[in-house]
């Protein structure tokens, strides 16, 4: 019991530091943002890596997410006669739940992994130390312009996803359940208030946060080679997919409760 008690003990307290490392780098590099005006270009070729290039796969989730919801509220809907609010129900669902939240995880799951894979790498290589020694700041040069790219191109790819997700709704319920794009269009638009749709997009703002913090803060705490980096990967892949869902409930509750 002892044993059990110290270990828990422990792990809570890694927790804990880990959690204090994470909002102490967030913190940094939100004040690095005035004096780094010499990393434009990093943080530019930051934003084509966030935004840009994982477009493909955003619109791709999103299109296949709306149409998922479309088939399987129509098909209950569809037995009461009342497909037409197949429009509402994936407007709501993309634009305050599905959307953001699926975003955020093809974002983390791509983006996140490959940060924590190249801060690690540099980490376990005595290239970040290096730095240090030099008088660069680390969070200036490394983590500023990865949390400031994926804070500003999370929502952009969020309204990407949310609107394919619209789109996809009407590919399934046009043809398969009869709503026109008329109907779909102006049931879909009822249902939504710009609040409601700034509200969603905001989520991705907090993703953002949550997953470019945490894998560049356990990338720069890796150690022990190519093990130390796969571990790490795996250890801030996994915690930001947790967090988002963590952070996903606080904001539905207090934006939409």
């Amino acid at each position: 019991m002892l044993r059990f008690l110290s270990e828990f003990e422990r792990k809570v307290g890694m927790i804990y530091a880990a959690t204090g490392g994470m909002l102490i780098l967030l913190v940094r590099a939100f004040m690095e943002i005035r004096l780094g005006r010499n990393e434009r270009g990093r943080l530019l070729r930051q934003m084509v890596i966030v935004g840009w290039q994982t477009v493909p796969l955003a619109l791709l989730i999103g299109l296949f997410t709306g149409m998922t919801v479309a088939l399987g509220t129509g098909l209950v809907l569809a037995g009461f006669g009342q497909q037409v609010f197949i429009a509402s129900i994936v407007a709501e669902s993309m634009v305050k739940e599905m959307g953001p939240v699926f975003t955020a995880f093809i974002i983390a799951a791509r983006v996140g992994a490959a940060m924590t894979a190249e801060l690690g790498t540099m980490a376990v290589n005595d290239e970040v130390d290096v730095l240090r020694v030099l008088g660069i700041s680390v969070n200036r040069y490394l983590v500023m312009p990865r949390i400031v790219a994926a804070v500003t191109m999370t929502p952009a790819l969020t309204a990407y996803a949310v609107c394919l997700g619209l789109l996809g709704g009407y590919v399934v319920a046009g043809p398969y359940f009869g709503v026109s794009w008329v109907t779909y269009k102006a049931e879909a638009f009822r249902v939504l208030t710009t609040e409601e749709v700034l509200k969603g997009l905001s989520k991705g703002v907090f993703f953002g946060a949550v997953y470019s913090s945490v894998c560049c803060y356990f990338g720069l705490q890796t150690r022990g080679g190519a093990e130390g980096v796969g571990k790490a990967t795996t250890s801030g892949v996994v915690i930001s997919l947790s967090g988002i869902l963590v952070t996903n409930y606080l904001l539905t509750r207090y934006m939409f409760g």
